[in-house]
């Protein structure tokens, strides 16, 4: 389960957007992949990847994806792309 943050914070002209990651799940999984696009019509699609290493079952862990432009105000879909089991 992925939680995004409803507020941005802004450091030279970069967009540092919180999100959260928990298993949901009983069981462990490596290297997870999570990936965030933003989409604004006009311009190129960001796209921002965080790699979470270890997650156990039930855990939560913390990052921020960087964005050149505001993700509050364009189309993000963030999505677990991939994962490894032991």
């Amino acid at each position: 389960d992925i939680t995004i943050a409803n507020e941005v914070r802004v450091t030279d002209r970069r967009y540092y957007l919180p999100f959260a990651i928990t298993n949901t799940g009983g069981r462990i999984a490596r290297t997870v992949q999570v990936v965030a696009e933003l989409h604004f019509p006009g311009i190129d699609d960001e796209v921002a990847e965080q790699q979470i290493d270890f997650l156990s079952g039930h855990e939560r862990k913390q990052g921020s994806f960087v964005f050149t432009h505001n993700p509050l105000e364009g189309d993000l879909m963030v999505r677990v792309a991939s994962y490894r089991l032991p």
